[in-house]
């Protein structure tokens, strides 16, 4: 079967259709590294879970995530709303994604870090103005561990009931009426996440406190908040991954269209050459089928699947992935070029030659020619056009499938007759 002309034109096309493939998605990965397209649908994506601006900025220049570059926000730190919108449209650092846990426990953070301070400065205020006793380093413990998880307020309760000194006792116990009363005005619960939620006051969107609000509602210590933002985080994630994979199907049309113009690859030129040139059809069928392995770049943006860290990118780093790619795609060009497709274009004006020429009616049909394709040189002008149109667009179309789909194909021919294709 493998000496069939009509299965070495199939090979052949599939082949030159994978080559084609893997030098968009080279390409894209160029693309993507050098416009920080990954970084910038990140931001978007955080933009649209935190509609506040000064949450908004203090979590994208947080030292953990540090999307921003050259930014930062000190804890308390008071900036206006235009301030926040600078720094967020701010140049992006090459982050390609944060890792939830990550992202949720400084968004916990930057809600409520200022209340913490309301809630409970007075409270350990005097706590450390006590003399050095078991009953101050209990309370120490119980205030950390309150504020830390959200409960313990009841364990605190009964220790400052116990407080052996009356003036101490009486100071806190005041105090600590007062966080209550305050836990009260708020409408929460004793046992419930009392400072992030109590946080929520601090937003200004009315929107996203609402949103933080709905998520936070079911939650009672901090480890269920925590669980429940991980979810609303990896949802908008989820949403931002699959817009990123619509724009990257786009850009790589937008690049299969392009490549397939500018090196001429038309479909039905290509399979016409490999069906009248024995010995072409049967070199490109030689080569696809002793292809044992062939890299394939595909850029991907998984910002929802958790990892140990943020994935961020040193500018060298950056620089090394272009270049990395650019060899790459340079290397898929010189293997076409190897093939000796008839690729490319070329000028030839054909009044040139004299009427007898017994080659002028090829010289006018041919389709790699631009001088035929300008109204009025050639009088097959409509068949070239109509034939090219249809040829590109079936390039481009197939480039579309990309890499993995057309060396599968080749896998499943190869598997049929035996022979390895790669992977």
């Amino acid at each position: 079967m493998f000496d069939s002309p009509i299965f070495q034109v199939i090979i052949g096309l599939i082949f030159l259709y994978s080559l084609l493939s893997i030098l968009v998605t080279q390409i894209n990965a160029v693309i993507t590294s050098f416009l920080k397209l990954r970084p910038q649908h990140l931001r978007e994506g955080i933009n649209q879970l935190i509609q506040d601006p000064m949450v908004r900025a203090k979590v994208m220049t947080h030292p953990l995530i540090l999307l921003v570059k050259d930014k930062m926000i000190l804890p308390g730190q008071r900036i206006s709303d235009e301030e926040a919108q600078a720094i967020i449209n701010g140049e992006l650092n090459p982050v390609n994604s944060i890792d939830p846990r990550t992202f949720v426990n400084v968004l916990m953070n930057a809600v409520h870090v200022e209340t913490d301070k309301e809630l409970f400065n007075a409270l350990l205020d005097i706590v450390d103005a006590m003399p050095a006793t078991p009953d101050r380093r209990r309370l120490r413990t119980l205030i950390t561990h309150l504020v830390s998880t959200g409960e313990g307020l009841s364990e605190l309760r009964d220790a400052i009931a116990n407080i052996t000194d009356p003036t101490y006792r009486e100071a806190i116990t005041q105090a600590f009426d007062d966080i209550n009363s305050l836990i009260g005005r708020l409408g929460l619960e004793a046992n419930s996440v009392v400072s992030l939620i109590a946080g929520l006051r601090n937003i200004k969107n009315p929107y996203f406190r609402k949103v933080m609000r709905t998520v936070l509602s079911t939650s009672r210590t901090l480890d269920e908040a925590e669980q429940q933002l991980i979810i609303w985080y990896n949802d908008g994630m989820s949403r931002v991954s699959d817009a990123f994979s619509r724009y990257m199907g786009l850009l790589s049309f937008g690049v299969g269209l392009i490549l397939a113009v500018t090196l001429n690859a038309d479909s039905l030129q290509l399979a016409r050459a490999l069906w009248t040139d024995p010995a072409l059809r049967a070199t490109v069928a030689t080569v696809a089928q002793s292809q044992t392995q062939q890299p394939i770049y595909v850029s991907t943006f998984r910002p929802t699947t958790a990892q140990t860290e943020a994935s961020e990118q040193t500018t060298e780093e950056v620089i090394t992935e272009i270049t990395d790619n650019l060899d790459a795609a340079q290397a898929t060009v010189d293997q076409l070029v190897s093939l000796n497709l008839p690729l490319g274009w070329q000028w030839d004006d054909v009044r040139s030659y004299p009427e007898d020429d017994p080659s002028l009616t090829a010289k006018y049909t041919n389709s790699n020619n631009i001088w035929n394709y300008i109204p009025g040189n050639s009088p097959y002008f409509i068949t070239l056009w109509l034939g090219k149109l249809v040829g590109l667009a079936l390039t481009v179309i197939s480039i579309a499938q990309g890499a993995p789909f057309w060396f599968s194909i080749l896998n499943r021919i190869a598997r049929g007759q035996g022979v390895s294709l790669g992977k």
